[in-house]
């Protein structure tokens, strides 16, 4: 009797370390499966560029990791400010721009940047360069229009006003409007300038410096009727254009008076007729014209200051 109540402690005693022994080795497992967690994220997005010629939008894929409690949105701003893998590409966004600041509003990304995003080489590197932007963080599901800020202001658009919240853009953004335009060529016996209508496809967006140096190259170009003639040398090229107080500002190359045929008449042909042709645009009174910087003085005159439209000289 007594060795059967023993043999029954002994088994239980066993019995009892062998359940315990196995709690011990199973609990350390559901630890070590929380601790060892992954707490970053890897994912492929698309980043968008100009194409090689900068006359549309592509995207490249880009592999990006982050920490879960990182804002992935700027993670991959960043990423596309470091500009493209593939050189064939065309990064429109300074590279020394900074993320100020990302803050989501449900379906809206509010993106504010250093001022440094604002400097674009021209109308179309702008265009593409916001649409990059809009469209590399408008790929994400759930989010439908990015604002732009820069340093707290609101980006403002060519027409002076604020681009507000934008969606995704086309992947080619120049879409373009045909608008007809009057150009005024010497007559045949330069005496006075003529008119000549002539339509030209420029961007939507185009910036009115852009637009009034593209009317002004077209000058330079010539009339297409034979019966007019030109007015500027065609080796002249613009340097540069701005427009102040209804003044436009077009400073050309020394060829305006290198390569001019000269002439009281010739040198009034030429003043009469960027002077028309700029002030049928409805912002500019004024023209002023300098070359290399100086004022124009092909021969007869010094052109000081700014001169406006003549109808007197325009054949009726």
């Amino acid at each position: 009797m007594k060795k059967s109540i023993v043999l029954v402690l002994i088994i239980s005693i066993l019995g009892f370390s062998f359940y315990g022994c196995t709690n011990n080795d199973e609990q350390p497992n559901n630890t070590d499966t929380d601790i060892g967690e992954d707490q970053s994220v890897t994912e492929k997005v698309e980043l968008f560029y100009g194409d090689e010629n900068n006359e549309k939008m592509v995207s490249e894929e880009r592999e990006i990791t982050y920490e879960k409690d990182e804002d992935k949105y700027q993670v991959v701003v960043e990423e596309l400010i470091k500009g493209p893998s593939d050189e064939s590409l065309t990064a429109n966004i300074n590279p020394d721009t900074e993320v100020i600041e990302i803050t989501n509003e449900n379906a809206d990304i509010i993106i504010d940047l250093s001022s440094e995003f604002n400097e674009f080489s021209g109308s179309i590197a702008e265009i593409i360069g916001i649409g990059s932007l809009v469209n590399t963080i408008t790929q994400f599901e759930g989010t439908e229009r990015v604002k732009i800020l820069i340093e707290g202001e609101e980006l403002i658009g060519p027409s002076g006003k604020s681009r507000g919240f934008m969606e995704t853009f086309p992947l080619d953004p120049q879409q373009e409007t045909t608008k007809e335009v009057v150009l005024y060529f010497g007559g045949q016996n330069a005496e006075y300038v003529v008119p000549e209508k002539r339509n030209i496809s420029v961007s939507d967006d185009i910036k009115q410096q852009d637009y009034i140096k593209y009317i002004v190259e077209e000058l330079i170009k010539g009339p297409s009727s034979e019966d007019l003639n030109a007015t500027i040398p065609p080796e002249v090229e613009v340097l540069s254009v701005k427009v102040e107080d209804s003044i436009a500002y077009i400073d050309f190359s020394e060829e305006m008076h290198t390569k001019h045929w000269g002439g009281a008449a010739g040198e009034a042909m030429t003043i009469s007729s960027i002077a028309n042709t700029l002030t049928e645009i409805d912002y500019i009174d004024k023209v002023n014209i300098t070359v290399n910087g100086e004022p124009l003085a092909i021969e007869h005159t010094i052109l000081e200051k700014p001169v406006g439209r003549n109808e007197d000289m325009i054949q009726k």
